[in-house]
C-alpha cells in the first residue's frame, strides 16, 4: 500500500490537529469552547473516534490555519485504508466479477 501513498498504519486527521494543538498549548477545553464545539465531540475526533466532515475541517482552518482542504484529504486516505483493511468487505469485493470493456 505504500506505493499507493498511504503508511503502513492509517492516520486519522485528528491525530494531526491534536500535534498541532499540542504544539501550540491549546488545551481541548478551551479550544472547544473557542469554535463552540463540545469537548466530546472534539475529543473523540482527536482521538480517531469521529470522522472529520467539510464544515468542521473548515473550522480547524479558520482557528488554526490548517488547510481544510489537506485534512479532508487525510481523511479520505485514512477511511480508504480503514476499508482495505476489513476483511469482511475483502471478502465481499473478491466475489465481484471484473467488467472488460468490450473492443
Amino acid at each position: 500500500m505504500a506505493m499507493l501513498g498511504y503508511s503502513f498504519y492509517p492516520v486519522h486527521p485528528g491525530e494531526v490537529i491534536k500535534d498541532e494543538m499540542e504544539a501550540r498549548h491549546i488545551s481541548q477545553r478551551a479550544f472547544a469552547r473557542q469554535v463552540n464545539v463540545s469537548y466530546t465531540a472534539l475529543n473523540e475526533l482527536l482521538n480517531g473516534k469521529r470522522p472529520l466532515t467539510p464544515t468542521t475541517a473548515l473550522m480547524f482552518e479558520a482557528a488554526l490555519d490548517i488547510p481544510a482542504d489537506a485534512l479532508m484529504n487525510i481523511q479520505t486516505k485514512y477511511t480508504m485504508q480503514t476499508v482495505r483493511q476489513d476483511r469482511s468487505i475483502l471478502s465481499w469485493l473478491a466475489r465481484i466479477p471484473r467488467v472488460a470493456a468490450m473492443l
